[in-house]
Order: structure tokens, then C-alpha cells, then sequence
């Protein structure tokens, strides 16, 4: 059995360490103020970002402020999902990633610590940059101001005391997105666990009736296909359980995927006119424009792509099971292949909003609508 990996176990931790999950089955008064503080001041900060981009008088600072606003809101989205249904996020990850693995166990392990590997980078280069932006790039220079001029109700300009709870304020709205970023790797590898569980099931198909962990006792004929047919068996079932475990996947985070659909293609085409135009004063600034298209980018990327390896890897199902010794079985047995056989040639695909196909064509669709939105800002340049 495939216990969850150690990386998500942290990501857990740190959840139930900074307060945003409760322990026990119910929170505790205590627990829910801590709950409704967090949800309060991730609005605010999202608020202080909108009003901000309202205020600018800078064009291009205006569209960046605007850029980063919409991409606040999806993230204040992911954040209040993550603090308000703890318990449904905790079953699914409990579902998801406890599973077994009969065959080429080394090489799944590989792909899934791959993927962690990629995910604690990921989280610690948006780290790094939320900590540019918030502090960094706010202290550089001779003038007090904000890097992300937000709407804050107090003179940061004039005050030194102000601008410090100010720079407070947005390192701590930075922080809470971090989280919300955790939250969204943890989105990818419940994705990629049900994507990996598809390719590991093909792998069972193949090798169904083979004696393989059965010992090295030689078996009759009729114990053979006895073997087979219970591996047939168990593979149905198995199939069926997974492919009602990955819709209700695909259920359970339909509305922030449809959020981040409708939010993408505004975002990706803000971040490229940043980069475009080039309206960085200096290095760290034009890095941390960069991170913003490559995290909008990787984001929507991540999600279509996983959702395109489910839908590649259940269409590989059919193929997989008459890869098996499937023409050495009595006639009831094949009976029962060709008719599961017909049923896996229907792959599963998740469809967010009714609308929009989780593939990588929905990604291609998103980035076509983009460079349209850029050309036609740019048109006003």
C-alpha cells in the first residue's frame, strides 16, 4: 500500500501549525475567530490591491496592479476553500494517494518523488519572489514607497512608522498566499496521484494471471485462468473505483478550476505586457514580473495537463488489457473482456463549468485568447 507522500504529510502540517485547519473532529471558538481572522485579512489585502490598481496613476503600474488583483482573487478563492473545507481535503488526499501498486513499483515511486521534487521548488522560488515583492523591492531606493502600491488608508509616504505596518501588511498578505500556493500544489497532486493510478492500473491489465508474487509453484491450466479471471475481476472493480474517485476530484474543485479559466488568459496577457513593454526600473522588479507570467502560466498548465494525462492514460486502458493473455482464457472469460474491453474505450474526461474540457487544448484555447487581449492592448500603447 502507497502511503501519502512525506512532502504532502508537511504541507499538512504546516496547515494545521499556522492555524488555517483545526484538529478534532469540530474547531473550537477559538479555532473558527482564527479561521474568520485569517479570511478577513486575505480580503482586505485583496481589497487594498483593487483599490490600488483604481488609484495608480501610472498606466503601466495600473495594469500591473490589475493583473495582480485578478490573480488575488482566484488565490483568495483557493485560500477560503483551503481554510472552510478541511475536512473534504483531507478525505480526498485520504482516498487519493493510499493506494497499491502491484507492478513496476520503483518506477512509479520515481515519477511520484520526481514530482515532489518539482513541487518544494516550485513553492520555494514563489517564496522567494513573494519575498522580493513585499519587502525587497519596497526597501530599494532612496523614497519610501511600495513596490505594489496598494490602497492603505494611512500616509506610508510620510510616516515612518506607517510605512512599516504598511510593508507588514504586505508581507503578511504575501505569506497567506504562499499558502494558498501550497494549496494549489496539493490540487496538482491529487491530479497527478489519480493520473499515475490510471497508468498503474494499464500496468495491471497487462499483467493479469501472471504468477508473479504467487511463488514459483507450478499451477495447472485451469488454476491459471482461475488467477486470470480473478485479476479481471479485481481490475473492474478497481477501474470503476478510480474512475468514480477522479470525478469526484474534478467535482469537488470545479469551481475554482472554472474561476481560473475565466481569470487566465486576463492575467497571462497582463504579465506579458509587463514583460513586453518592459516597465521594470530595475532587475529585481523585471524578475519578479517574469515569476508572475511563469506562476499564472504554470498554474493553468499544471491542471490542463494533469486532467490531459487522465484522459490519455484511461484511453490507454483498452489497449493495455488486450496486451494480456486475454486469447488463452476459456470463452466466458473472453466474453467478459471484449465487453469491458468495449466500455474502456470511452476516456475519462473532466469537464469543468459543463463547458471546458481539463486538457491540454483548453490551455492552448486560454493562450490563443491572451495574445489576442495583448494585441489589442497593445493597440492602445
Amino acid at each position: 500500500m502507497e502511503k501519502m507522500h512525506k512532502l504532502i504529510t508537511l504541507q499538512i502540517s504546516t496547515f494545521y501549525l499556522i492555524g488555517l485547519w483545526h484538529r478534532g473532529d469540530k474547531p473550537t471558538v477559538k479555532e473558527i475567530l482564527k479561521k474568520c481572522f485569517f479570511s478577513i485579512y486575505y480580503t482586505l489585502f485583496v481589497i487594498s490591491l483593487v483599490v490600488g490598481a483604481i488609484k495608480c496613476e501610472r498606466k503601466d503600474e495600473t495594469i500591473f496592479l490589475a493583473d495582480v488583483s485578478i490573480g488575488a482573487t482566484v488565490m483568495a478563492a483557493k485560500f477560503w476553500f483551503l481554510i472552510w473545507k478541511q475536512n473534504e481535503i483531507l478525505n480526498l488526499l485520504d482516498m487519493v494517494c493510499a493506494f497499491s501498486i502491484r507492478n513496476d513499483d520503483d518506477l512509479n515511486r520515481k515519477k511520484i518523488d520526481g514530482f515532489m521534487k518539482f513541487v518544494f521548488a516550485f513553492v520555494i522560488i514563489a517564496t522567494v519572489c513573494g519575498y522580493l515583492g513585499s519587502v525587497v523591492l519596497s526597501l530599494i531606493g532612496r523614497e519610501k514607497t511600495l513596490f505594489l502600491k496598494i490602497g492603505f488608508p494611512l500616509d506610508y509616504v510620510n510616516s515612518e512608522i506607517v510605512f512599516w505596518i504598511a510593508i507588514a501588511f504586505t508581507f503578511v498578505g504575501f505569506f497567506l498566499t504562499i499558502l494558498a500556493v501550497i494549496f494549489t500544489t496539493v490540487i496538482w497532486c491529487l491530479l497527478f496521484i489519480c493520473s499515475l493510478r490510471c497508468e498503474v492500473l494499464g500496468s495491471e491489465l497487462k499483467n493479469m494471471g501472471r504468477i508473479s508474487g504467487r511463488g514459483h509453484t507450478k499451477m495447472t491450466e485451469w488454476q491459471m485462468q482461475n488467477y486470470f479471471f480473478e485479476d479481471l475481476k479485481t481490475s473492474v472493480d478497481a477501474h470503476l473505483h478510480l474512475r468514480e474517485l477522479t470525478n469526484e476530484v474534478g467535482f469537488f474543485f470545479s469551481n475554482l478550476f472554472f474561476l481560473q479559466f475565466a481569470t487566465s488568459g486576463l492575467c497571462i496577457c497582463g504579465s506579458v505586457y509587463c514583460l513586453a513593454f518592459d516597465i521594470g526600473d530595475n532587475l529585481l522588479e523585471r524578475v519578479v514580473y517574469l515569476f508572475v507570467f511563469l506562476y499564472f502560466t504554470s498554474e493553468l498548465f499544471m491542471i490542463t495537463y494533469f486532467g490531459n494525462e487522465i484522459m490519455l492514460s484511461s484511453d490507454r486502458l483498452s489497449y493495455n488489457l488486450f496486451e494480456s493473455d486475454w486469447y488463452n482464457q476459456p470463452q466466458s472469460t473472453k466474453t467478459c473482456i471484449i465487453i469491458f474491453g468495449e466500455y474502456l474505450k470511452q476516456p475519462q474526461k473532466l469537464v469543468i463549468g459543463k463547458l471546458y474540457p481539463l486538457t491540454l487544448a483548453t490551455f492552448t484555447r486560454i493562450l490563443n485568447s491572451a495574445y489576442s487581449m495583448f494585441n489589442i492592448l497593445k493597440s492602445f500603447q
